[in-house]
C-alpha cells in the first residue's frame, strides 16, 4: 500500500472528510466538522490534510492557528481520523509529520492537542512516536457521550504540546527515538488481573522519585464493553494521578511497551523537569 498526504483544498473534499470522521469516531452529523469552516481554516493558515490509498480518502488531520498561554503564535490540532481498516499502517504518523513540515514553513515551532490518556494507541503515537509530552489534565471536556467511542465514560483529556524544534522531536524525524523497555521508576498504580478484567488494586499519589511509572488499559474499548464500571474506575482513579503529578511538576513523557511473563502492558513514563 501506498499512502499520498496532501492538502485538501476543494469544498467536496472536506464533504469526503466529514464522512470519514464520522466513520471513524460514530459521530453524528450534529457532531461532525464543519466543512465551511474547514474551507476558512485551508485559506488562513490551518492545515487541512488527507490520507488518500490511490483515490480514497483514508485518512485526515485538521488543525487551526491559535495563541499558546505565553501568547506565542501555535497551531491548534483539533482532530485526527485514520478508517478501520487502514489504522496501525504508519498513515496517522505520517499526517502529523506532513502537520509538522506545514507549520515549520510557516514559522510556527508549536503544536498543540488532545486526547484520552486511556487510550493506549494514541498515547503511544503521540509520545513515543512523535516526541510530544503532556502536563496538563482536563476534566469531562466534551461531556460522557462524546461519540461512539467516547460512551460512558467522562471526556478526559491530556493537553499534549509537540515542540517542533525540540531534540526529542529531532532525534525522532532521523529514527533515533526512544525504545521500548521497563525505566527506572516505582510504578503508581500497581495492577491485577488480565486483559479487559485488569485493575488498579491501588494508588500512590506520594512518590518521590526523577521517574514513576503509570499504567492504563491495554484496550480501554473492550474493557467497556466488558466492564463499564470497572473502566469508569480506571478513569477516575488514573484522574486522580495524573493531576496529583502534574501539580508536582511532573511531564508524561513516553508511553512503552513492557513485556510482562509474555503479557503486554502500557505504562506512561512521568518525569520531572
Amino acid at each position: 500500500m501506498t499512502v499520498t498526504i496532501r492538502d485538501l483544498t476543494k469544498y467536496d473534499e472536506f464533504l469526503r472528510m466529514l464522512d470519514v470522521q464520522q466513520q471513524c469516531w460514530g459521530f453524528t452529523q450534529r457532531e461532525g466538522l464543519y466543512p465551511p469552516m474547514l474551507n476558512t481554516a485551508a485559506q488562513n493558515g490551518g492545515t487541512v490534510l488527507g490520507a488518500f490509498d490511490s483515490d480514497r480518502l483514508i485518512g485526515f488531520l485538521f488543525g487551526f492557528l491559535g495563541l499558546h498561554a505565553d501568547r506565542r503564535l501555535k497551531l491548534c490540532s483539533q482532530t485526527l481520523g485514520v478508517l478501520p481498516e487502514y489504522r496501525n499502517r504508519g498513515v496517522a504518523a505520517a499526517l502529523k509529520w506532513a502537520q509538522r513540515d506545514r507549520v515549520l514553513a510557516l514559522g510556527i515551532d508549536l503544536i498543540t492537542w488532545t486526547y484520552d490518556p486511556l487510550e493506549a494507541p494514541n498515547a503511544r503515537l503521540n509520545l513515543h512516536i512523535l516526541g510530544a509530552c503532556a502536563n496538563e489534565y482536563r476534566c469531562n471536556v466534551y461531556g460522557e457521550n462524546f461519540g461512539a467511542l467516547g460512551r460512558c465514560l467522562p471526556s478526559d483529556r491530556l493537553l499534549v504540546e509537540w515542540w517542533l524544534k525540540s531534540d526529542r522531536v529531532e532525534r525522532r524525524t532521523e529514527g533515533r527515538g526512544a525504545e521500548d523497555g521497563a525505566p527506572d521508576g516505582p510504578i503508581v498504580n500497581p495492577c491485577a488481573g488480565e486483559g479487559a478484567a485488569r485493575r488498579i488494586e491501588s494508588i500512590n499519589l506520594e512518590l518521590d522519585m526523577p521517574i514513576a511509572r503509570v499504567e492504563i488499559p491495554s484496550d480501554i474499548q473492550a474493557m467497556k464493553q466488558a466492564d463499564v464500571a470497572l473502566a469508569l474506575d480506571w478513569r477516575m482513579k488514573t484522574r486522580q494521578i495524573f493531576e496529583a503529578y502534574f501539580g508536582r511538576g511532573y511531564h508524561a513523557v513516553d508511553l512503552l511497551r513492557i513485556n510482562e511473563h509474555g503479557t503486554r502492558r502500557n505504562c506512561y513514563v512521568l518525569k520531572t523537569p
